[in-house]
């Protein structure tokens, strides 16, 4: 009923540089010899044969990423157009553009060129600016009442060791905006045993699904489940997981239990070989290192991929998936606010049933004790809030520790976690360093406050990897004695591939702040967190 055609062969040129090449997709041209420092408009083209057995189906064309605008022709007619946004998934409906039974020429337009109206903005952020098809592209073929999407909400009423009670929420909806009936499956992913099955005559928007036994996602006991929903004409599944994330006073809960969030933070992107195109073998190598360091939870400045969340639900990594609003403009303005906000429901569309991603991100490093930051913050928490009630909503503020007026407003105080960059006697001077973090921690008293960074930068800082093993450890001693403290997050796992880094060129062009170096080779900091 469903039918899903790959497109991974193209045809590439950049068009300025008289340059082509035959790529596979995920691709980025930023890795390639000749024109890794390219910047602006690229092609891809392809040609795939469309059986006419397909007559008659809904056509889409979908990716997991092109970054950052991207522009799609199907047999020389534009399909639309995806901007604003680099990191999230998308897809087109090309219904009226196939040809059945015939060659189908596709071609994107891509580009990667610094501009205003994006997050990240401009050239404002740190980590690479690599363009392309960065992740998965497909056709996808589905019945004209084929089911749209299902997201699931579960409503946790009561907890018994590593089993619950309660309710899902199944939120659908079909392509042709009516109402079918159908069944409702929940099939324990690690057995394929079927525990609940119901049938329902109508099927409209949301369906009610009690349960009184089952498992609990958590960290260290990571059950998953298969939500089924079959009607006469279609079949489609999602996998989530059960768990509850909430705040009570200076702590956070998962499943009614304290958790202390020991976190890295991991640059995907990083391999020189691979830029952002990096394959999901690539992302788990990395992954593991995180989880054999001992962390439970890492943040993501930019949105990632769906196989990258899968592995997190699958091993019990918590995750911060963040909008990539980064440094500048520190005052956010209302086109700010409006690409925040198509961003989220992206993110909240595609990425929403992974157990693992237990906040949203609304920012980075921004002029966090102004007014219009402050307001973007709360508007983007109730946005997220509105949409999703089953996650924390942050934001990351490197201004918290400007302690010189305690009454001094900031804008991470209005999300679930205050979250802190701790740069002091780096980016920002300090002589006191203890009492100079413990006036911090005092301005998010009666909330949990997380380490969102802390680690040393080269070659800015001097010291090597012997002055990252020092902050490493003095750092986890004063964080120890400040009782709102919940959590920390080391930065970072890499170096990492940035097109404002300090050191290298071309591909290789990168920040020295991590643990293991461009290739995953890991160094003595490395074992330091392992064993802290």
């Amino acid at each position: 009923m469903r039918h899903d055609i790959s497109l991974n062969k193209w045809d590439f040129k950049i068009g300025k540089l008289n340059y082509s090449a035959k790529v596979t997709t995920p691709h980025t041209w930023n890795v390639d010899n000749g024109v890794m420092d390219y910047q602006g408009e690229a092609e891809y083209e392809t040609s795939v044969f469309i059986g006419g057995e397909l007559s008659g189906k809904r056509a889409f064309i979908a990716f997991n990423a092109v970054y950052h605008t991207a522009e799609v022709y199907i047999n020389g007619k534009s399909a639309g157009k995806h901007s604003r946004s680099g990191y999230t998934p998308f897809r087109l409906d090309i219904t009226d553009l196939i040809k059945f039974g015939d060659n189908n020429k596709i071609k994107v337009t891509v580009d990667n060129t610094h501009i205003d109206e994006m997050l990240p903005h401009n050239g404002d952020f740190d980590w690479a600016d690599d363009g392309g098809i960065i992740r998965k592209a497909e056709l996808h073929f589905l019945e004209n009442d084929a089911i749209e999407y299902i997201r699931v909400e579960e409503n946790i009423k009561s907890i018994s060791g590593d089993a619950c009670a309660g309710s899902l929420l199944i939120k659908t909806a079909f392509l042709d905006g009516k109402p079918h009936s159908g069944t409702v499956s929940i099939i324990d992913y690690s057995s394929n045993k079927t525990v609940i099955k119901k049938h329902f005559d109508v099927i409209e928007n949301e369906i009610t699904v009690d349960f009184e036994k089952l498992k609990l996602w958590s960290c260290y006991s990571p059950a998953l489940y298969r939500i089924s929903l079959e009607t006469e004409n279609d079949h489609y599944e999602i996998r989530t997981g059960l768990r509850k994330i909430e705040v009570n006073g200076e702590k956070v809960l998962l499943n009614g239990e304290e958790i202390y969030l020991k976190g890295c933070e991991w640059m995907p992107g990083s391999h020189p070989d691979f830029g952002m195109a990096e394959p999901l073998e690539q992302s788990i190598k990395c992954l593991k290192q995180l989880k054999n360091a001992g962390c439970v939870f890492t943040r993501f400045h930019w949105q990632q991929d769906d196989g990258i969340f899968d592995w997190c639900d699958e091993n019990g990594l918590l995750v911060q998936e963040e909008i990539p609003y980064w440094g500048y403009p520190k005052q956010a303005a209302p086109l700010q606010l409006e690409i925040a906000k198509q961003q989220a429901d992206e993110m909240v569309y595609y990425h929403s049933n992974h157990p693992s991603i237990i906040c949203w991100g609304v920012g980075n490093e921004l002029g966090a004790e102004s007014e219009p930051t402050i307001e973007y913050v709360k508007s983007m928490v109730a946005y997220f809030k509105d949409m999703d009630g089953r996650r924390l909503v942050n934001y990351v503020s490197n201004t918290l520790s400007r302690v010189e007026n305690a009454e001094k407003d900031d804008a991470t105080l209005y999300g679930d976690i205050a979250m802190w960059n701790d740069y002091l006697g780096l980016w920002e001077p300090s002589d006191d360093i203890e009492n100079h973090m413990k006036r911090t921690c005092e301005k998010a008293a009666g909330m949990p406050l997380v380490v969102s960074e802390f680690g040393l930068c080269e070659p800015h800082f001097k010291g090597g990897d012997e002055e990252r093993s020092r902050i490493l450890r003095e750092r986890l001693g004063m964080y120890s004695k400040i009782k709102n403290i919940c959590g920390y997050m080391w930065f970072s796992l890499n170096d990492y591939r940035t097109h404002c880094g300090e050191e290298g060129e071309g591909k290789l062009r990168r920040r020295v702040h991590g643990s293991t170096d461009l290739y995953g080779n890991e160094k003595p900091s490395y074992r330091l967190l392992q064993n802290l």
